[in-house]
């Protein structure tokens, strides 16, 4: 799966929003390479599991955050990249 996603795009220098990001099993091979890397889901238990490994990493581009993608408040081009995975499962 990594692999697959890694021959998909770069994450080097851009900002990402990762919609649907749990635990966190995703951002965490990705995040250091990204300017930016929003991990957003709105299950907040998954969001703690997150912030538990992010407290013991360094991922500074990192940022993780309750909520529903569809109520982002931000620009539309702020974020170069969109991660949307096993969301819809």
């Amino acid at each position: 799966e990594l692999k697959n996603i890694r021959a998909l795009t770069d994450f080097f220098g851009r900002r990402v929003l990762e919609i649907g990001a749990g635990d966190g099993r995703l951002t965490w091979p990705f995040a250091r390479e990204a300017a930016e890397w929003v991990a957003l889901d709105p299950d907040a238990a998954e969001i703690s599991t997150a912030a538990a490994v992010l407290r013991q990493t360094n991922h500074p581009t990192a940022r993780l955050v309750v909520g529903d993608g569809r109520a982002l408040c931000l620009p539309p081009d702020h974020f170069d990249l969109a991660l949307f995975t096993w969301s819809l499962c």
